[in-house]
């Protein structure tokens, strides 16, 4: 894997992590209204459709490769994305 996608991929796994910071806000607001059962069952199909997307993008960017350091620029971008939200 060359210099330039990996650069690509680290800036789209840094969007990842602001992204998933407002789809976990959605997801809080969904299934605090509802029964435990529903709230189990919303909660493990998006855990599946969020790492089943992020996946389905590294196959696109770089033919699936996944390195820890992609890992890291999604937790970045969650951080900054909260410490923004707080301000």
């Amino acid at each position: 894997m060359n210099s330039y996608i990996q650069l690509i991929s680290l800036i789209v796994s840094f969007l990842y992590g602001y992204i998933l910071y407002y789809l976990n806000k959605f997801n809080i607001k969904i299934i605090n209204k509802k029964n435990l059962v529903f709230k189990i069952i919303i909660s493990f199909l998006y855990i599946f459709d969020i790492s089943l997307l992020y996946v389905v993008l590294l196959y696109i960017l770089n033919k699936g490769i996944l390195h820890i350091y992609f890992v890291l620029f999604i937790i970045l971008g969650y951080l900054v994305m909260c410490v923004k939200k707080r301000k």
